[in-house]
């Protein structure tokens, strides 16, 4: 009797022990899990900032004169959907939204270069009527975006 209440806490024991490995490894995993996950977040908090510090820059290149009203809009307007896809919706960056919407289908680069000097001159007068027709309003809408306080900035 004795021979078999040895072997059963023998057993027991054994099995205490690998309970508690595997307890114990699995709060290591959970920790390590708890910390990716904050690491995660943190990669992703610092993304968005540099995001809005990028719209922000961009946005005084603007209002200074260093940065064409089409280049700001178009590059404003890719990092504001990368930033916040709810800022499209926003009633204050409405024209930056329109004229980006009119000023997208305008070869740029490559594409630009390939047009005869023609078709660049007519390019060039319809872009510069485009953004002389709207530039009051999408520096004021600029400036409200460079002094934003970002919902998706702010601790939860």
């Amino acid at each position: 009797m004795f021979y078999l209440i040895s072997i059963a806490a023998i057993i027991l024991l054994a099995l205490s022990a690998v309970a508690a490995y595997y307890i114990i490894k699995l709060r290591n995993v959970r920790q390590l899990q708890a910390k990716q996950i904050q690491q995660n977040k943190d990669a992703w908090q610092k993304h968005r900032n540099e995001l809005a510090d990028d719209l922000r820059f961009i946005g005084h290149s603007m209002l200074q004169g260093q940065c064409e009203i089409t280049e700001g809009c178009l590059r404003i307007k890719v990092l504001m959907d990368r930033l916040d896809d709810e800022l499209q919706n926003k009633p204050e960056f409405k024209t930056i939204q329109s004229f980006f919407a009119q000023a997208i289908t305008m070869p740029t680069h490559e594409a630009y270069k390939a047009l005869t000097r023609k078709e660049q001159f007519k390019q060039d007068k319809q872009r510069f009527a485009l953004e002389e027709q709207h530039k009051e309003q999408i520096l004021i809408e600029v400036k409200t975006l460079c002094e934003y306080k970002f919902d998706i900035l702010m601790p939860n």
